[in-house]
This record gives structure tokens, C-alpha cells and sequence, in this order.
């Protein structure tokens, strides 16, 4: 049982320094990528989504039998991993690669739900959305996406998803649509995103 954790501590570790030939010989000889590291709960594809220059060892993992949508110990997939870790490069890879933009995590938030909460580059919420993401999940308090770019002024993603067709009048468990939320957390420049009523 020992050598076979030092070996997944090894692999983690090349993943890590982005080792693509290392990562490879080690599927060849068998090794399931599908696993869980002991100390990180991450597992070997969400580590490679939050690394720069990643392409070349996502690819391998997914030749080598990773599933993209393999979540890691604290349930969240290498996909919500690019998005909340603002990884563009690896976020078009595993769109490409065939990842689901609609898995949720084990509170339920699509990748679409962490891009409108952490910002980051607004091409990543136009791909997911143009990658057929669906727009409206609602988190415990009944919060969108729409809520969480206006909460923290992401003006640009509120954007797309207004263009993508989410609802401006969808209220969370508060009754506050996202306009509300915009005048509560005081993002004046969010509500410029809106469209003007006639």
C-alpha cells in the first residue's frame, strides 16, 4: 500500500512542476489519474486547471483517463477550479476537451455562478455562456449570477449574461432583484449596465 501513495505523491508533484513527459510515463504504467491527493483533496486535473502554461498537461491527463468532470475532496470540478483561479488557457482547453460548463459543485454553483463571483477575465463568462452554460442557478439564499456580478460590480459579466438572457427581475430569498443588490452594495457603475427603461 506505501509505494502506491508515494507514487501518487511523486505524480501530484510532476503535475505540479507541469512535467507533461513525467505525468505521461507514469498513465502509461498504469497509473489512474482519478484519485484524491491525501493533503490537498485536489486531484492530479483540478491541480493542472490552476497552473499557467497548463494546455500540454491537461491534454495528457485527459489521454491518460482523467475525467474532466471528476471533482475533487471539496467537490468542485478543474473546471470551477479554472474559473475561480481566473485560468483562461486552461478554462478554453477543458471547454474544448468536452467538460460540462453545467456540473455543479456540492453546494450546487456552476462554473458560470463562480465566474460571475470572482471576476477575473469576462472572456471566461462569455465562453462558458457562448459553450452553452445555463444561466439562472440559485445558490442557498436564492442569489444568481446576475446577483453576484452586481454585488461585487463586475460590470462586464452582468453583460454577457444579460445579453446570454438572464433575468433582471429574479429576486433572491430577500425579495432583492439585481438592481437592488447593485443600490445595497453601492456598485452605481454596475447599474449603467443596465438597460435603460423607456
Amino acid at each position: 500500500m506505501m509505494p502506491h501513495m508515494a507514487n501518487l505523491k511523486k505524480f501530484m508533484e510532476y503535475v505540479q512542476q507541469r512535467n507533461s513527459e513525467k505525468v505521461s510515463r507514469f498513465l502509461e504504467k498504469g497509473l489512474d489519474p482519478n484519485f484524491h491527493d491525501p493533503d490537498t483533496g485536489e486531484c492530479p486535473l483540478s491541480l493542472a486547471a490552476q497552473l499557467e502554461g497548463c494546455v500540454e498537461l491537461i491534454k495528457v491527463l485527459k489521454n491518460g483517463g482523467a475525467h474532466l468532470d471528476f471533482r475533487t475532496k471539496d467537490g468542485i470540478t478543474a473546471l470551477h477550479k479554472a474559473v475561480r483561479s481566473k485560468n483562461h488557457t486552461a478554462l478554453i482547453t477543458l471547454l474544448d476537451l468536452g467538460a460540462s460548463p453545467d456540473y455543479k459543485d456540492s453546494r450546487g454553483l456552476t462554473p458560470l455562478y463562480h465566474s460571475a463571483m470572482v471576476g477575473g477575465d469576462p472572456y471566461c463568462c462569455e465562453l462558458l455562456l457562448h459553450d452553452h452554460a445555463q444561466v439562472g442557478c440559485e445558490d442557498e439564499n436564492g442569489w444568481q449570477e446576475i446577483h453576484q456580478a452586481c454585488r461585487y460590480g463586475h460590470v462586464q459579466h452582468l453583460e454577457h449574461l444579460l445579453f446570454y438572457g438572464a433575468d433582471m427581475s429574479a429576486q433572491n430569498a430577500s425579495g432583492n432583484t439585481a438592481l437592488h443588490v447593485c443600490a445595497l452594495y453601492n456598485q452605481l457603475c454596475t447599474c449603467s449596465a443596465f438597460p435603460r427603461s423607456k
